[in-house]
């Protein structure tokens, strides 16, 4: 017992103290939560064989025996890549592949099915997902707004960065309907944080000021958000089964600061000055809806090889078509200033990921695993910012996992996002440092679980 109590509270706490580093592979959804699932391509609605998959399908609890807790950590290595134009289209501004941090994504989960009972019970934490960018400092020319004379301030240094992330924690209840068909149903409780930094576009022409472009620093404070997920399962025996789950929409009503500065000519004149400008910020964004149906089956002739399919529909659009932006208690240069409201267009359309997975058992205690994920990118190049590029959509992947006894069991994988590049013209509707550019992404990652049974 003491051990059991030793893995759930250090799980627990290395979960929240890595919560606000994460990153993913479909839009803004991870690919998988756990290395067994990362191994198979990231299905999980139909297969229950341990607890991440209550984050996919809160059914496949039911399919646990007694006792289980499950603890993965998923390091990320990604390579991102920006390149644009100065305002005139004809010399190189920036040409960088960033910085390379290492993303952590950690979850764990518990589980309880007791003998003969028809309940289950379990709870989760998981890194749902998020975008982290960091590409340091980079240069911006102020002319692609306002045609200033020669000599005046054109150029300046901007810092791209980006760290959104939402974790939900996932109190879970299943019940076997029968002895193949069971429901579950969890309520989820959200915890999103934000942090961005970036050239930031301003139309200020209705107060007769002209259009600028800002270097902004938003921060947008923790914020708790709830949500469910309902899920439906059928298994025959272990041989094969079908899944579907929904998850309900997560409105996450950022809350925060920002403050705006920009290098601007006085008075029309030649002499360099600066404009800084404050504000609360409140951004309202969210996590999408879901719709997510799978089905595996085993194959006898082939020593019981395992193959599964998923098929998700997450409404990216829902949220991120057109993010509406508040800043009130504005102040210019100390001055006090009309509030200021605006939509970032990013236009993002729905995103339809495919999945498809395969385990073999090589003998009584090692399996092996690939898989291969595909997800259209919903970023539209007149919605592509720099700091937020989830445009991967091709992944292979591969893993393997050993049992140690009846109590211990050590799963890992390996995941491969093909490189995307999403190209934009010399027309943008949310930042001129996006015209004339290219914006692109890949990544590694690596997933281990420990899991402990009873």
């Amino acid at each position: 017992m003491k051990t059991r109590i030793f893995l759930v509270l250090a799980a627990t706490f290395f979960l929240i103290w890595s919560v606000a580093i994460s990153e993913a592979n479909n839009g803004m959804e991870n690919v998988s939560y756990g290395a067994k699932s990362a191994g198979r391509g990231g299905t999980a609605v139909a297969v229950g064989d341990d607890t991440t998959a209550m984050n996919v399908n809160p059914a496949t609890i039911s399919k646990i025996d007694g006792g289980r807790v499950d603890m993965n950590l998923e390091m990320m290595f990604p390579f991102f890549s920006f390149e644009n134009k100065d305002a005139m289209g004809t010399g190189t501004l920036n040409d960088t592949n960033g910085q390379k941090p290492i993303y952590l994504i950690p979850s764990m989960g518990f589980a309880y099915h007791k003998k003969d009972s028809k309940w289950s019970f379990g709870i989760g934490m998981f890194n749902e997902g998020g975008t982290g960018t960091d590409y340091g400092v980079l240069k911006v020319d102020n002319r692609f707004l306002q045609m200033l004379p020669a000599g005046s301030p054109g150029f300046s240094n901007i810092e791209y960065f980006s760290n959104f992330g939402y974790m939900k924690l996932t109190p879970t209840v299943a019940y076997s309907v029968t002895d193949r068909i069971s429901v579950a149903i969890s309520p989820n409780l959200g915890y999103a944080m934000m942090r961005m930094k970036m050239p930031f576009f301003m139309d200020q022409s209705e107060d007769g000021i002209p259009d600028t472009l800002f270097a902004a620093d938003m921060n947008g404070k923790d914020n708790f958000v709830p949500s469910a997920k309902i899920g439906v399962l059928y298994n025959f025996y272990n041989m094969y089964g079908f899944g579907i789950a929904y998850t309900t929409p997560a409105d996450i009503n950022l809350k925060g600061d920002a403050v705006m500065t920009a290098p601007i000519a006085e008075m029309g004149g030649m002499i360099p000055a600066q404009a800084r400008m404050t504000g609360d910020l409140e951004m309202k964004i969210g996590w999408p809806q879901s719709v997510k149906a799978g089905m595996f089956m085993r194959m006898s002739f082939l020593k019981g090889m395992m193959m599964a399919l998923d098929v998700e529909w997450l409404n990216w659009s829902d949220y991120y078509d057109s993010i509406p932006v508040k800043l009130t208690n504005v102040k210019m240069n100390g001055m006090a200033q009309p509030d200021q409201e605006f939509k970032m267009n990013t236009g993002w359309d729905d995103q339809w990921v495919y999945k498809v997975g395969f385990e073999y058992p090589a003998t009584d205690n090692l399996k092996l695993r690939m898989g291969y994920t595909y997800g259209k990118n919903p970023v539209p190049s007149k919605g592509a910012l720099a700091i937020m590029n989830p445009f991967v959509e091709h992944h292979i992947t591969g893993g393997l996992g050993y049992e140690i006894g009846d109590s211990f069991e050590f799963n890992m994988a390996m995941v491969y996002g093909f490189n995307k590049d999403v190209k934009v013209g010399n027309k943008h509707n949310i930042g001129p440092d996006m015209m004339n550019s290219t914006t692109g992404m890949e990544f590694l990652s690596m997933a281990m679980m420990v899991s402990y049974k009873w």
